[in-house]
């Protein structure tokens, strides 16, 4: 990502904040440009949007949810068992 200050000198701290992670999901995928009008899916379990490539799709007691990673599936399945 191409990041530029107002003086013209590049300026690569959106890149150091998400390598740092210190910026969210959501932010990163606002940061990487969707649109409000792009249909945008949101994990189940962190509501972070999820990556077509990586879209895991888990039925749980009847009911399909979509996660954005296997961890977040993992973590939703776990919770819902205990409940």
């Amino acid at each position: 990502m191409e990041n530029y200050s107002s003086d013209g000198e590049h300026d690569e701290t959106g890149e150091q904040l998400l390598d740092a992670g210190a910026v969210s999901d959501e932010e990163e995928g606002f940061m990487k440009g969707y649109t409000e009008d792009e249909e945008v899916e949101e994990c189940a379990e962190c509501e972070a949007a999820i990556e077509p490539e990586k879209k895991v799709v888990r039925t749980i007691q009847g009911e399909k949810y979509k996660f954005c990673s296997k961890e977040c599936a993992d973590e939703f399945e776990e919770g819902v068992s205990e409940d």
